[in-house]
């Protein structure tokens, strides 16, 4: 008996270290690494961030009562450190989902912030903080920041250098309009900013774009000022220091010419030095895309309103996704080309200078001509003296990659695009990033090969290969 006791044990073990042994970067495209991937159960909006050991943090909604919240941290090899399928966070019942926050402290720790439905059935703000081990920093119940009968929405948070954490969200406020509000946790979860700083307007709508961490313990923040349905919609800005501050002064205003596409809150990324880098695309007067560079002072490095894309004039643009290089004072764009009636599209790139000036051409680079496939949702992540750009290449129904590229600094071919992802599925909602120190980048992605949406996620060498090197 004891022996067949041992030899269970030893059978056991044997099948955690293989279960360990796959769970780790796929070098086949069209068998990417499967984070969460319940048959009958739509696992949906992945987020991923880069840990400074070259490990990540990627987070998710899934069933099986409402759309809960999901955790897995990988190891830089890919290997799964939660149980598969990922660690509950937060046991919720919303029935859809809005956008949400994943952010990494100073220590390594996983931020979350989302709307709630444990307190009652009104929807609030949480925020949560989880270690690498998977514990509950804050309780299992997180930081709740609002509470009453108001509407809350599409939280986001950050991880500022001083340890702290801030956390932004969209609040109908008592005059039925839309105020942004921000509020300040110390490690241990205890609000900062007394109330919260609230940015709010006479007659207009405030709503969250994006929150990121930037210099000293500030944050920046970005949202989208309008009047209502068919209004003109703006991107403002502003920093905040470590103890609230406004420290751009009334706010910036990044775009303030023409009007966002209705529904579009587009997101930035931080400079590195204080600043913030911004990418959008316009409804009217026409479908362009646009990119600016707001420095750590406030000032506008391209012109007013952005420098555009291209200057081709026949036909449209959509979906822009920038990213940065500091040492060259560099923004790189990809972005999705349409004819001017929206039937052909391909994917464009282009490079802007430290002033805006367009490098890579007057009409940017074409990286995949227009076409009758659906070209979409392009995002890039800088590597090397270059880019890496990807987007879902999408022939049919059910019949969706992603591709990628690597381009050089000048524009020339470093790797011919090459697929990161091939099975046989739609796909969505792709989420990019790049561990700087090792140039290793990953995607994170929805899929429903398996019938239903799961979420998948490959890992992509520097040298463009997938899989361990």
């Amino acid at each position: 008996m004891k022996n067949c006791i041992r030899y269970a044990l030893a059978f056991a073990f044997g099948l955690i270290l293989a279960t360990s042994a796959w769970a780790q970067w796929s070098s086949d495209p069209a068998k990417n690494l499967a984070l969460a991937d319940k048959v009958g159960s739509d696992q949906v909006q992945p987020k991923v961030k880069p840990l400074p050991d070259g490990g990540w943090w990627v987070s998710w909604f899934a069933p099986p009562v409402g759309y809960s919240v999901y955790l897995q941290r990988l190891l830089p090899n890919g290997v799964e450190q939660f149980r598969h399928d990922g660690l509950k966070v937060a046991a919720l019942t919303n029935s859809s989902t809005e956008d949400y926050g994943l952010d990494v402290d100073t220590k390594g720790n996983a931020l979350l912030a989302f709307l709630d439905t444990r307190e009652g059935s009104n929807q609030q703000v949480t925020a949560a903080k989880m270690s690498p081990s998977g514990k509950a920093l804050w309780g299992t119940l997180g930081v709740q920041l609002t509470k009453g009968p108001a509407t809350h929405s599409a939280p986001k948070i950050a991880g500022t250098s001083d340890g702290d954490v801030v956390v932004a969200w969209t609040v109908t406020g008592s005059n039925n309009l839309n105020e942004v509000v921000l509020q300040k946790l110390d490690a241990t979860g205890h609000p900062l900013w007394g109330k919260g700083i609230v940015f709010h307007e006479a007659s207009y709508n405030y709503g969250l774009a994006d929150l990121h961490a930037a210099d000293n313990g500030s944050v920046i923040v970005s949202w989208i000022r309008e009047q209502g349905f068919g209004s003109n919609r703006y991107i403002y800005a502003n920093k905040l220091s470590s103890t609230g501050t406004l420290l751009w002064g009334k706010h910036v205003k990044v775009f303030d010419g023409g009007s966002l596409q209705f529904g579009s809150f587009p997101g930035f990324s931080t400079d590195g030095g204080g600043g913030a880098v911004f990418s959008w695309y316009s409804s009217s007067p026409a479908l362009q895309c646009f990119a600016q560079h707001i420095r750590a002072d406030g000032s506008e490095a391209f012109p007013h309103n952005g420098s555009v894309a291209s200057t081709d004039t026949t036909n449209v643009r959509v979906d822009p996704a920038a990213s940065y290089r500091q040492a060259t004072d560099e923004v790189f764009l990809f972005w999705t080309e349409e004819d001017s009636t929206q039937s052909l599209n391909g994917i464009y790139a282009q490079k802007f200078g430290p002033k805006g000036g367009r490098q890579w051409g007057q009409t940017g680079l074409v990286i995949v001509p227009l076409g009758a496939d659906s070209e979409i949702l392009p995002s890039n992540v800088q590597v090397g003296s270059g880019a890496l750009g990807f987007w879902i290449d999408m022939n049919g129904f059910g019949n969706a990659s992603i591709q990628a590229v690597r381009l050089q600094h000048d524009g020339k071919i470093q790797c011919a695009q090459f697929p990161v992802s091939t099975a046989m599925s739609n796909k969505g909602r792709p989420a990019a990033d790049i561990v700087t120190a090792t140039s290793l980048a990953a995607i994170a992605f929805e899929d429903d090969r398996i019938g239903n949406n799961g979420i998948y996620i490959q890992n992509v060498n520097d040298d463009c290969s997938l899989g361990q090197k």
